[in-house]
């Protein structure tokens, strides 16, 4: 089937259905986007080059010195850490032909627009896992000392040792006060089931149904030692990575400003849609049409001490 090679139409849909597929495209992108709500957010340059940048002020000394009566001291330099980016563009789409339309029981352009909403969301937030995978601070349940090694279920204390490993750097939580964990669902299971004193604490146990109270994150589902904890299965696994041939789990804690991103709840996203029709000469029976996406990501890792890969098995 020949793709219509129109690449800016969008006339196929009137004005209320575009933005009424709009919406249904941003829902469902926003569904998957757990990395990204950790990340440090910059928006696309507009006509201002190719790359993004990032600066990461130097910590100054502490100044113990006391000053001399009527004397200047020295004032400190101020210096930074550049970090540059560049963005890369990644997409997909349908195709469908008009008999799909015109036959098919179920409304299929705004069921082909929520698979791709989910779908785009799910692409931004494995690529983002996917540039800090390995590129941030590892730490392996019990004694191992590398994925092979890995034999120990995840439980309280490994994520107690994550946070005061971020604790003793000085690593900034959120505004909320914590960082934040992503875990998958079966190292969630296991800290539930942890009985450490002072240990797991229900989302609904310090989530008030108050407006002026803190918002839930995405998916959360818990706290402990100051992180909260939100589950998604799109976490990475070791299937056999482990000892002996254990599954291993890629679980997160994460301070501010560990990561940066595309802002694409904002811009960056762009959607694309072609109804048979649309292509002109190139479909003389306006037999096809396609609906697509496209976006520009990049995920640069602003500080590797910021973030801590928490790499354990599960008891589940």
């Amino acid at each position: 089937m020949a793709l219509n090679p129109n690449l800016t139409s969008t006339s196929g849909l009137n004005d209320a259905s575009a933005i009424y597929y709009d919406r249904v495209l941003l829902e469902f992108l926003k569904f998957p986007l757990f990395f990204q709500e950790s990340a440090e957010k910059r928006p696309m340059p507009g006509k201002n080059g190719t790359q993004i940048q990032f600066l990461r002020p130097v910590v100054l000394s502490v100044a113990t010195s006391p000053i001399n009566e009527g004397v200047n001291p020295n004032g400190a330099l101020w210096n930074t850490t550049k970090i540059l980016a560049t963005p890369l563009q990644y997409g997909n789409y349908v195709a469908f032909s008009d008999r799909l339309v015109l036959e098919a029981y179920d409304n299929i352009t705004e069921a082909i627009h929520e698979v791709l909403g989910y779908n785009a969301g799910l692409t931004f937030d494995t690529l983002q896992r996917n540039q800090m995978q390995g590129n941030m601070t590892i730490q392996y349940t019990g004694s191992a000392n590398t994925e092979g090694t890995v034999s120990v279920a995840c439980a309280a204390i490994d994520f107690r040792k994550a946070a005061k490993a971020l604790q003793s750097l000085a690593v900034l939580p959120f505004e909320d006060g914590c960082f934040h964990g992503l875990l998958h669902p079966a190292t969630a299971a296991d800290l539930q089931a942890d009985s450490t004193a002072g240990g797991w604490l229900d989302v609904n146990k310090y989530i008030s149904i108050d407006k002026n109270h803190e918002k839930v994150l995405r998916g959360e589902i818990g706290k402990l030692f100051n992180i909260r904890f939100q589950a998604t299965p799109n976490i990475a696994t070791g299937v056999g990575a482990g000892s002996p041939g254990a599954v291993t789990y890629h679980n997160w804690v994460i301070g501010k400003q560990a990561v940066g991103s595309v802002d694409v709840a904002n811009e960056g996203i762009e959607k694309i849609v072609h109804m048979p029709g649309d292509a002109g000469v190139a479909d003389p029976l306006n037999l096809t049409g396609s609906i697509g996406y496209k976006f520009y990501s990049v995920f640069p890792v602003l500080d590797s001490n910021r973030a801590i890969e928490v790499i354990g098995t599960s008891a589940y």
